[in-house]
């Protein structure tokens, strides 16, 4: 598979007939498919809400072609283009009070705090 395909996986989860090398033209190729920077957000959204990876998971045979830093630059260049390369804030995980050993801990303080 091409970097282009395989980066259009990342951030869909779907194989699409992507060519573009330069991340605003993968972007633009991606919203003329129907993935527009909405649309990712909302999946990424949606991913998340439900405690599942998103950019999806690339296998590392396929990434060891590109080399494992570039594809990483390569896809935070395409969120950084699509607008989704911040953090997604998620709710708690539980809504329960924390126990005495976990109070206890989120009160302790480094001995330079006072």
């Amino acid at each position: 598979m091409s970097e282009a395909v395989e980066l259009g996986r990342a951030v869909t989860g779907e194989e699409l007939p992507l060519t573009a090398t330069d991340p605003t033209a993968l972007a633009a190729e991606l919203a003329a498919l129907g993935w527009d920077a909405d649309r990712l957000a909302e999946l990424r959204t949606a991913r998340m809400a439900a405690h599942e990876p998103w950019p999806f998971p690339i296998g590392v045979e396929e990434v060891r072609g590109f080399g494992f830093a570039r594809f990483s630059a390569r896809l935070a260049e395409l969120r950084e283009v699509l607008g989704l390369s911040g953090r997604a804030d998620r709710a708690p995980a539980t809504s329960r009070k924390p126990d005495r050993d976990e109070q206890r801990l989120l009160a302790d303080r480094p001995p330079h705090w006072g």
